[in-house]
This record gives C-alpha cells, structure tokens and sequence, in this order.
C-alpha cells in the first residue's frame, strides 16, 4: 500500500532544497567577481593617442605590447604583436586596481610607450584610454674610477623585473671633463627602460685588448628609470 507523505513535511523538505539552492547560488556570486576590461590601440589613421614632438613612422609599421600589472607592478597578462586599431579586451580580470602599459615597437625596437592606471569594476564595461609618446633612449653608466684609462673598455648585461633582458658588446668607454676630472662613461644605445621601473647592471670593465682574459674587474649598478633615460653609477 503506497503511504502519502503528509502536506506539510513535503513543503519542509522543498524548503530545505530550496534554502540550500539558495544560499549556494549567492555563494557563488559573491566569489565570482571576474571583470574585463578593453583598451583600443591607436590605429594608423588616429593620432588623438599619440604625442609626438618630431615625425612619426606610419603606425602600420609598428605592433604593440600590452601588460597588464597589480598594484604592485606584478605582471599579471602580457599581450604581444598587438596590431594597430585592434580592441583588445582581457576577460576574467578580478575586480580592482591595475597599471596598464603599452610599448610601440617598429624594428625591433621600442619608439612608442604610454601607461594608465585603470580601475576595474565586475558587472561593468571597464575601458582605459592610454597616450602613447616616443621614447627617449638616453642610457648611460656613469664611472667613478681613478685607475681607468681612455683605453679601458666595458661590456654589460641588464635585467629587469618587467622581464627586460639587454646584453650589450665591449665598447671603447668615452670620456668628458668634469669639475673634478675626466668622466669616463658607456652609452647605452637604442635601449628601452621602463619609466618607474629599476635596473640591475653588472658591468664588466677590460683593459686596452678588451679580451676576457683582460678582465679588470666586474661592478654591479642599479637605477631606476624616467621618462628621460637611465644613468647608472659605478665607483
């Protein structure tokens, strides 16, 4: 003989499944709080996101790289060979604030760079604007060091956190008289470093022959990096 529950444990035990269906749906939306955000790069016919003093090359020559860091510079995307005019939306970002930069680069090189903060919102269309301007490769090291001659010669290997990694070959330090003697120093040509970020350079110093076995020493330097270069110090 089949037993009918009674009425009222039927509509307890609905209750129940639907207070836990409940509670495990808000649990879940209180942990998801993925948001996106999208930055637009330039495109080849915009300039209302760059700044240029001087000429620039057509932005169909360049592509871009995009990172995307925490409050605490720590990269949390990277996006490479971006290419002009695209809309580049990242998904799945949680919730807060981000530092977002851009770096133009056309042969190899970076010319163009631009960096925003942006505040990233769950349930919203995040977006960020972003003014690119070109870069000033002005990198020297700077020595302080009696016995070097206009004969000694330097060679390098920077790095930096970003994930910037420069080896530069042996070349002729230059010399140029200061308020207590010659300086001698070595440019840094053609290098990218990043404004706000610090760079380690260990610095490699021979004699006239500039071989390895005419090592004359080897000095570790940092500096952190402006909108106008970098210059190291070595004493």
């Amino acid at each position: 003989m089949r037993v009918t529950p009674p009425v009222r444990c039927i509509v307890k035990i609905f209750s129940v499944f639907a207070a836990a269906f409940s509670l495990a749906f808000i649990s879940c939306a209180a942990n998801d709080d993925s948001a996106s955000l999208t930055i637009q790069m330039p495109g080849s016919s915009s300039s209302r996101a760059i700044s240029s003093e001087g000429h620039l090359e057509a932005l169909d020559n360049f592509n871009f790289s995009v990172y995307i860091r925490d409050s605490d510079n720590e990269e949390v995307e990277k996006y490479t060979n971006v290419a002009p005019g695209t809309k580049l939306t990242i998904s799945a970002l949680r919730a807060g604030n981000y530092k977002v930069a851009i770096r133009g680069i056309t042969g190899g090189s970076v010319m163009l760079y631009g960096a925003a903060d942006a505040v990233v919102q769950g349930g919203v269309e995040n977006t960020v604007g972003i003014k690119l301007k070109e870069v000033n490769h002005d990198g020297r090291i700077n020595f302080f060091i009696e016995t070097l001659d206009s004969s000694s010669k330097a060679r390098t290997e920077i790095t930096c956190k970003n994930g910037d990694s420069y080896s530069t070959g042996i070349e002729t330090l230059s010399e140029e008289l200061g308020d207590s003697g010659s300086v001698y120093y070595y440019q840094l040509d053609n290098l990218f470093f990043e404004p706000g970020f610090t760079y380690t350079a260990t610095i490699y110093i021979y004699g006239a022959d500039g071989e390895i076995g005419d090592l004359y020493g080897t000095y570790t330097s940092s500096a952190t990096a402006t909108k106008d270069g970098i210059v190291f110090t070595v004493n």
